[in-house]
């Protein structure tokens, strides 16, 4: 599979794709970088990015790479070419980096959110090329077992309850620099459009995927509980085919450990799914098959679950839950 400056993400359905991994902060050094070294007949990685200085240096003489596939600026890394397709697992926003990484031609992972507005969801659409968006739950296996029997129709009710802590990852020696702290024009706290627009557009997109529809809509949201700048509980919903969903999210500093319960009411019974913190995991991850969807995606242009229409879908839901929030303030 050769690669150039513009990108070309194309060959067989089996073979190795050389990527670009830019963000190496903790998602990415104990998830994604140990799944693309297990799934090395799928992937090779070949260039990393980051702008903490030492960063994407110590990575490479993990992984074994060269002083000219370690760069501090996604500038130089895009003008490389050494390189077929993109991953990006910064913080925030990813829709200038995705847009650029599109238009130079390489095919994109890309974290979520998509954005936080409608126009960076534009901006990603405007450049065309093939992007995915980093949902593991979408893959988890649980759920595609779940979507085989499950008849959207029949759905009532979608019940999802998250229970968050501190994020907690595994025992490394190795300790990032906190992530640059995001702000918000408008009358919304900042834990609120943390809470919905990096956190919660999970949950939405997995309820979009199991009760088939595009788009979610909201007519009901609060949010209560915030003390001494720590996010607090929020709750929101809308409007299915035939039924509700539910969301309802809570950060709970002392809580001893992440949990999230769907609960999939319908005619015939209720399906019960369960999440536990998504960093510790075993084989046949979430994780594990979103990435060999992505491959599919840059090998044989299969279509990922979420792309960049069902990312501005989930913004646009993200907005109406933070406007919903403020006619309840």
């Amino acid at each position: 599979m050769a690669g150039s400056g513009s990108g070309s993400g194309t060959g067989s359905t089996t073979g190795q794709v050389r990527v670009a991994v830019v963000g190496l902060g903790r998602v990415a050094r104990h998830v994604h970088l140990p799944l693309l070294a297990k799934l090395d007949r799928h992937f090779a990685v070949s260039a990393v990015c980051d702008s903490q200085p030492g960063y994407a240096d110590q990575v490479a003489g993990e992984l074994g790479l060269t002083g000219s596939a370690v760069f501090r600026d996604t500038v130089s890394l895009f003008s490389c070419g050494e390189f077929d397709a993109v991953l990006l697992l910064t913080s925030g926003s990813h829709a200038g980096l995705a847009a650029e990484a599109l238009r130079r031609g390489y095919p994109v992972f890309c974290e979520k959110p998509l954005g936080h507005t409608p126009e960076e969801a534009a901006l990603v659409a405007d450049a065309g090329g093939r992007l995915m968006l980093g949902y593991m739950k979408q893959y988890d296996p649980a759920v595609t077992e779940a979507l085989e029997t499950l008849d959207p129709s029949a759905i009532r009710h979608i019940d999802v309850s998250v229970l968050h802590p501190p994020e907690r990852f595994p025992a490394t020696d190795w300790v990032p620099a906190s992530a640059p702290a995001q702000t918000h024009s408008g009358a919304r706290e900042h834990w609120e459009y943390r809470a919905v627009l990096d956190s919660a557009c999970h949950d939405v997109a997995l309820i979009r995927l199991l009760a088939g529809v595009a788009e979610l809509d909201v007519d009901r949201a609060s949010s209560w509980g915030a003390t001494d700048g720590e996010s607090g509980s929020l709750e929101f919903s809308g409007p299915l085919p035939r039924g509700r969903y539910t969301v309802r999210w809570h950060f709970l500093p002392d809580y001893p450990e992440y949990e999230e319960r769907v609960r999939v009411h319908t005619e015939h019974g209720t399906r019960d799914l369960s999440f536990t913190n998504p960093y510790f995991f075993g084989a046949d991850s979430g994780f594990e098959r979103e990435l060999l969807a992505f491959h599919s995606l840059v090998t044989a242009g299969t279509p990922p679950l979420s792309g960049p229409a069902e990312g501005a879908a989930d913004i646009r839901t993200g907005l109406r839950v933070l406007a919903a929030l403020g006619k309840s303030a």
